[in-house]
């Protein structure tokens, strides 16, 4: 390298003597940018393309050479990258070469025709990658549309270009074509330094003792535990970070850019404080996070002597926010100020060096996240209002190349009418509708913050005025049903009205309206005798069966309240559910006689006395309660649900409208009585003159004895869960298939379509909103999406989604699902402390808190995502257990999955396709075969540490996953933590490379990268060193897809195998077209020159 002299100024940066093939270091910006590339090959994110559209008189060679003019003065603009002989990256400058200017004429197309193919051109130039070996690193391209009307597009790599250099650029390529095109040479001012000088300062500054300074304070203002931020997202999390993108705009008018700086000069801030302040608080809202951090990139040219060089110099701060205690916008407001301004004294942290130094990858950073924040908030530079390129005027045109580098970045520009808000987003994560809301919600919060300073953050409004009237629109369901009745007056209207009809079939008997009603009608005057009125809750003892109807209709026309309790219930629970609801009385048979306690009077319906054809006299009314069913909660503490006869006959005629003509339709009734699942078709049956199965238990846990059952007796509905009916088989009802009480997974939805029987329904609700409130029928176009959606709200039903302080979600955000209408119970049966706790006020009606994590999808339909209660946390991330069991459903060997958090880790449960098969049949999913599926697609910190395989999931009596009944993974079957040393050359250099790199003493070969502390800077790095000394070229995925040295210099041996072998066949080819004369010469000289 050739010496170096003194710099402008005492102290400066020293600039030394320059000649042709000179090498200096990179500075530690364009080292990151070198990396990734080599990691990445052929990425196109880190382009910077530039299209202005040039009107006027342009004089092209003129604009040539003012470009030369501009490459020859700047070293960086001919410069290229390589690694050096110790493997140290390098940059290398050329000797200038005039500059290439194409022109491209498209004056001889139609006039429709050039605007298209100039924006076909525009971003073929602007998509294309740049070799950093050997390219030059500004190219340029001229489009003539009309004599005086001209595009140019400008394509740099950021390894040569930040923001700061478009200022740079455009006027010294101004001042230039001015003195070209005017004859005269052009007399820009000498640059004090080169950028290579800069990148040499720059790598001995930060050996001295005031980087470590800076560095004290930023590792004090990003100690541990480091947040990531968890955006929800349109589309599942994919295992590597994307840089697909898109952009959506959006302009903030003067008159409240205005008012905006207004406050923020009140508070002693910046306009772009108040925006981030803003930006984070959007952030913080859609997450539900109190620690949010984003970056905020910086010109970096804190030295005079950069600040006419093109280059990359900006740096990126972390902007750490804490929206712990719910602040005001002014309070917020006052902590982003005093954090900025801290951030901006020590800024002279490169932010690539700040990454491996805190080694904060280890914690937020995952290959599925970029390092310390993926949101940005970035102001553009602004270009003097008049550009011009001598009589020319300039305009610079939006473009959009379809790439990103972060999850969101914001670009905040001024513009005539205002501020422009340019929101770009990973199209892997969102859907152009997310950005699109997120912008609004932006201007939400600007104008709240406007409007009252002293607002809380938790309290503004962010749906705009548009997004409210679209909830109000979905949740306007009023409709006329009929007048209020009980349930005992809807079946006995079906009773007088079709009295020969099959009423309820079971094992034990079938009866007719008639005959059911005039059994009721005696049991009902036995517990009259016994004391039973309105609102008596009475037990319900029985298994399923004709007689169970009998039971629950004999307590309703006495005028109580019927309590299913389960056969399989043992004593003790019976007592507890007993005592608690106050119930004297239970209808059972001798079995269930036994196992009453002595306090409690059982009546046994075979003895209820003489059958009678006279009703009895109704005593209860509609607010009156028809059942108490008894749930279990999180606490493991059951409680009684109080339903009314309003809520039944409600719920009864509003799904009747869902399922269409019901009359002389049969019903499957497949689940217990304990539970309201089963009410879809028995209290629908009973208003509308069907006939009600009631199938045993031994038949609905058969398959074979199920499909036998259907074939003889053809049903038109069946309610059930999802897992049971895949239990059941094939055997579908004829009309409907009604599923609910946990998720519908698209590929089990796909099942019962092709099946063709029958029209299938997705229906939701808790016990607490009388059966269910939400219904979807399932289509193909449907199954698209991770869950089939739960629906929208039936008749005189209203549903909410809500954060944690009440406000409702915009739609795509998660929230709780809050329900209201008809169908909300009373509350728990002597429980009013958790009824004031469950059921609240809200939009001045009742509502129900489901404690179910929902959101609404852009047509008004609610998706399921699991319990409020059902995220966890692993290694400081937050987890949805059903995304991971969403993955690894679609693998095509599983038929069944649950995942759960055991002892701090994630295990999963698999049910093979092939159930029945032995571990070892070679068509079965093994333990390692899911695991790098779900490797494949998830985050790293969302693969479980362990996979159990089943041959069937446990299941409660309600036909629902029994989690507290999974075994626990087998220690044994997990793959062993000993360490393994390298057992090939390939394996012992890959080892090598990842020990230096994670500065690590020894590697075994079964060790996970990840596991390892390794983040993506670091994948870069060991990437360069493997492609580097193995002469190969892996794109940065396959460390995190295949992240064991064992499975890297697998692919390596893969990759140069393939190479030996392409270059063997090239040779026989070139042999083969060889005479025998030639071979032999070849052979001939081969041997002199062993000799």
């Amino acid at each position: 390298m050739a010496g170096q002299s003194a710099g402008p100024e005492e102290g400066g940066i020293p600039r030394r003597a320059t000649t042709a093939g000179d090498v200096a270091p990179m500075s530690f910006a364009q080292e990151l940018l070198w990396l990734l590339d080599r990691a990445a090959p052929g990425l196109t994110a880190y382009n910077v393309p530039r299209a202005i559209r040039v009107r006027g008189a342009l004089d092209a060679e003129a604009l040539r050479g003012a470009l030369d003019t501009v490459v020859a003065r700047h070293e960086l603009l001919r410069t290229t990258y390589r690694s050096g002989p110790n493997g140290q990256p390098q940059q290398v400058v050329h000797a200038h070469r005039p500059f290439a200017l194409p022109v491209v004429d498209l004056t001889s197309l139609p006039a429709d025709a050039r605007e298209a193919e100039a924006e076909r051109l525009v971003m073929a130039e602007a998509t294309t990658c740049f070799d950093l070996g050997a390219d030059l690193l500004l190219r340029a391209r001229l489009i003539r549309l009309a004599a005086d009307d001209h595009i140019l597009v400008l394509v740099s790599h950021h390894i040569v270009s930040d923001g700061w250099s478009k200022g740079i650029l455009f006027r010294e390529l101004s001042a230039a074509y001015d003195a070209l095109s005017a004859g005269r040479a052009p007399a820009l001012a000498p640059l004090p330094i080169q950028y290579a000088d800069f990148a040499i300062w720059q790598r001995a500054a930060a050996e001295g003792p005031e980087l470590r300074e800076h560095l004290d304070y930023w590792r004090g203002r990003l100690a541990q535990p480091l947040p990531t931020l968890e955006l929800p997202t349109d589309f599942p999390r994919p295992a590597a970070q994307g840089f697909a993108g898109s952009r959506r705009d959006s302009v903030l008018p003067n008159d409240l850019v205005a008012r905006l700086r207004e406050l923020g000069q009140s508070y002693g801030a910046t306009p772009y404080m108040v925006l981030l302040a803003a930006y984070q608080t959007v952030l913080h809202r859609y997450s539900g996070q109190a620690d949010i951090i984003t970056g905020s990139p910086i010109a970096g040219r804190t030295r005079p002597e950069v600040e006419g060089l093109l280059g990359y110099f900006a740096n990126t701060l972390a902007m750490r926010t804490s929206f712990a205690d719910d602040p005001t916008f002014a309070e917020l407001l006052e902590r982003i100020s005093e954090n900025a301004v801290d951030a901006y004294e020590h800024e002279a942290v490169p932010f690539e060096e700040l990454v491996l130094e805190l080694r904060a990858a280890d914690a937020p950073g995952t290959p599925s996240h970029a390092p310390l924040f993926s949101c940005v908030l970035r102001m553009e530079d602004t270009l003097p209002d008049e550009l011009r390129l001598g009589a020319a005027s300039l305009e610079f045109l939006s473009l959009d190349i379809g790439q990103t580098k972060f999850d969101l970045t914001l670009l905040v520009a001024e513009v005539p009418q205002g501020l422009r808000l340019a929101l770009g987003f990973r199209t892997d994560l969102f859907m152009p509708g997310y950005a699109e809301r997120f912008l609004g919600h932006v201007r939400s919060v600007l104008e709240a913050a406007v409007a009252d300073a002293e607002v809380r953050v938790s309290k503004i409004a962010l749906l705009t005025a548009g997004e409210r009237a679209q909830l109000a629109a979905w949740n306007d369901t009023a409709a006329a049903l009929g007048a209020p009745a009980t349930l005992v007056e809807s079946f006995e209207a079906q009773a007088a009205r079709v009295p020969e009809r099959a009423a309820v079939v079971g094992a034990d008997a079938t009866l007719s309206y008639a005959e059911l009603n005039a059994r009721a009608n005696a049991l009902a005057r036995q517990l009259r005798s016994l004391g039973v009125s309105s609102n008596t809750p009475v037990g319900l003892l029985l298994d399923r069966s004709a007689e169970a109807v009998v039971g629950l209709l004999g307590i309703l026309k006495a005028g109580g309240a019927y309590m299913p309790l389960s056969v399989e219930a043992p004593a003790g629970r019976l007592a507890t559910q007993l005592t608690e609801s106050g119930a004297k009385v239970v209808v059972t048979d001798a079995a269930g006689a036994g196992k009453l306690p002595a306090s409690v009077q059982a009546v046994t319906v075979d003895a209820s006395g003489a059958s009678s054809d006279a009703n009895v006299d109704s005593v209860a009314a509609p607010d009156d309660l028809v059942y108490v069913l008894y749930t279990s909660g999180s606490t493991g503490t059951p409680k009684g649900v109080a339903v009314t006869h309003a809520n039944a006959v409600h719920y009864a005629r509003t799904i009747s409208r869902v399922l269409g003509a019901l009359d002389g339709l049969h019903f499957g009734m497949v689940s217990t009585l304990a539970a309201d699942l089963g009410n879809t078709a028995l209290l629908p049956s009973l208003i509308a003159g069907g006939t009600l199965h009631v199938l045993s238990k031994d038949v609905t846990t058969d398959p074979a004895r199920f499909a036998e059952y259907v074939a003889a007796h053809p049903l038109d509905v069946i309610k059930a869960t999802p897992n049971h009916v895949v239990a059941l088989g094939t055997a579908l009802p004829t009309t409907w298939l009604v599923v609910g009480g946990e998720a519908l997974r698209p590929e089990v939805a796909r099942t019962f379509l092709n099946a063709g029987t029958c029209r299938v329904l997705n229906h939701y609700g808790p016990t607490e909103t009388t059966v269910g409130v939400l219904t979807h029928e399932v289509t193909t176009a449907s199954l698209s999406g991770q869950t089939v959606p739960l629906g929208k709200p039936l008749a005189n039903t209203h549903a909410y989604v809500v954060d944690a302080h009440g406000n409702e979600q915009p739609v795509g955000i998660p929230g709780e699902l809050l329900i209201g209408g008809a169908g909300v119970a009373r509350g728990y049966l002597k429980r009013d402390d958790l009824t004031a706790e469950r059921f609240v006020a809200f939009h001045g009606e009742r509502v129900y808190r489901t404690g179910d994590r929902v959101k609404r999808l852009p047509d008004g339909s609610i998706e399921f995502l699991g319990r409020v209660d059902d995220q966890v946390k692993v290694r400081g991330f937050r987890v949805e257990l059903g995304e991971i069991e969403q993955v690894l459903r679609a693998n095509p060997g599983v038929a069944q999955a649950v995942v759960v958090l055991r002892d701090e880790a994630l295990v999963a449960y698999a049910v093979p396709k092939q159930a029945g098969y032995a571990v070892s049949h070679s068509d079965r999913p093994t333990r390692e075969k899911l695991v790098e599926w779900l490797a494949a697609q998830l985050p790293e910190y969302m693969v479980p540490s362990a996979v159990v395989l089943l041959d069937a999931l446990p299941l409660t009596p309600n036909g629902k996953v029994d989690k507290r009944a999974l075994p626990a993974p087998d220690a044994s079957a997990a793959a062993a933590d000993t360490y393994v040393a390298p057992r090939t050359p390939t394996e012992g250099t890959v080892a090598r490379i990842w020990q230096d790199v994670l500065k690590k003493e020894r590697i075994g070969v079964t060790e996970s990268f990840l596991d390892l502390g390794g983040h993506s800077l670091l994948a870069i790095r060991v990437l360069g060193r493997i492609n580097k000394e193995l002469g190969v070229r892996l794109a940065l995925r396959a460390l995190f897809e295949t992240p064991t040295v064992t499975q890297i210099a697998a692919i390596v041996d893969t990759e140069l195998r393939a190479r030996e072998e392409a270059e063997l066949a090239r040779a026989l080819a070139e042999i083969e077209g060889l005479s025998d004369e030639q071979v032999r010469g070849l052979t001939t000289g081969a041997g002199e020159a062993k000799e």
